[in-house]
């Protein structure tokens, strides 16, 4: 693919009887996110799409993550590589840790918000439950509930 070349959503690349679909997302996880078919292998790189260990990062739109993943989950693959962790053949079930962890952001920011509470108690408390569950959590959480904040607030 050249340099400048827009990723259309689909893209379909032949490398010489090797078809590559390529698949652009609205702002998920960032707003240049882009997921890697291999269609004779169904093997699908996800990039940061997909964390599997370590807490996912909120770096574009919470709300759109979510929805790209709903759009992940109907992709059929036999293997996937994520952005962070371990290779994985459970797919599309690999996303449930995933999407639980920000479906809880979401709602618990939404119950802050709802409750006139301010983002520095939502800092304090969300997502608090999901600690244990996730390498780097004390690091990523507090920066996720601000950005997801800011998002949601004006919902």
């Amino acid at each position: 693919m050249a340099p400048g070349v827009v990723a259309t959503s689909p893209l379909d690349i032949d490398l010489g009887g090797r078809m590559l679909r390529l698949t652009a997302y609205p702002t998920a996880h960032t707003d240049n996110d882009l997921t890697v078919l291999d269609v004779r292998t169904a093997t699908l790189w996800t990039g940061d799409l997909l964390f599997r260990e370590r807490v996912p990062v909120v770096d574009g739109s919470l709300k759109g993550w979510l929805e790209a993943m709903a759009t992940l989950r109907r992709v059929e693959a036999r293997r996937v590589i994520p952005g962070h962790g371990a290779p994985t053949a459970d797919w599309p079930a690999a996303l449930d840790r995933q999407e639980r962890y920000l479906r809880l952001l979401r709602d618990e920011i939404r119950a802050v918000i709802r409750d006139g509470g301010t983002m520095e108690q939502a800092v304090a408390s969300v997502a608090a439950a999901e600690r244990d569950a996730w390498l780097l959590f004390d690091d990523y959480n507090p920066r996720n509930v601000v950005t997801a904040f800011t998002e949601l607030e004006w919902e």
